[in-house]
This record gives structure tokens, sequence and C-alpha cells, in this order.
């Protein structure tokens, strides 16, 4: 055992207990436009486990992206979300690939046609 001894259902010694951190970042009132419109990066080279909730408070439909980057400038589209994502509906979006750096892109579904989106990030540290 990892230096744990357990008697009769009691816990008599612990060497040590480790725990993830824990990270979230929100943003909440996000209007979309017609064009890809990316939030912040994210340094997730840090990190082991993380997704964005996607929240569409708004009347229509809108598309969402992550892209993942090495250097912070260019840009891939790693994964696409559950596109459109319809007025009143949640996504969950979890990168396929990694890289140093990731952010959530939004755009407006049909031109002219904006929305309001909320945006949870949540990770776990290695």
């Amino acid at each position: 055992m990892l230096g744990a001894t357990i008697t009769a259902g009691t816990l008599s010694s612990v060497t040590s207990i480790s725990q993830r951190s824990f990270i979230e970042q929100t943003t909440t009132g996000i209007a979309t436009a017609n064009a890809y419109t990316p939030l912040p990066a994210v340094t997730t080279s840090v990190l082991g486990t993380y997704s964005f909730f996607i929240n569409n408070t708004g009347a229509n439909p809108v598309n969402t992206r992550v892209e993942i980057s090495a250097d912070g400038t260019n840009y891939f589209v790693d994964t696409t979300g559950d596109n459109p994502l319809a007025a009143g509906s949640i996504d969950v979006i979890v990168p396929a690939r990694f890289l140093k750096y990731t952010r959530l892109s939004y755009q407006s579904t049909n031109a002219g046609a904006a929305s309001t989106i909320n945006v949870s990030f949540n990770a776990q540290g290695t």
C-alpha cells in the first residue's frame, strides 16, 4: 500500500495525500458576432485535464471551437463544439490535442443574429 495502514476500518497512518489543484475562469455575457472571436488564451502547459463549459443564454444559435497554439500567436482549430449550439443549450468542449496555449472562439451561426454566451474554463493541475 502507498503509506497507509487500515485496520478494522480505521486509518492508522498516512504518509502523504496528493490533491490536484483546481482552476476555474468564468466569463459571462459574451456577445457573439459574425466572425469567430477568441477569448483570451489560457496557458495550459501545466494543466492535466481541462474543458470549456458553454451556456448559450441568448436567443440565437452559436458556433464554438477550441484553438491551440505552441507560440501564442498562430492558432490551430483543434475541436469544434456541438455546432450550432441552440439558444438555451449547453455544451462542453474538451480539447483533443495538447499545446502550451488553449482558447475558445465563438461566433453567431447566422450573420446578423447575435446571441449571448457564458463560458467557464475548468482545469486540474498536474
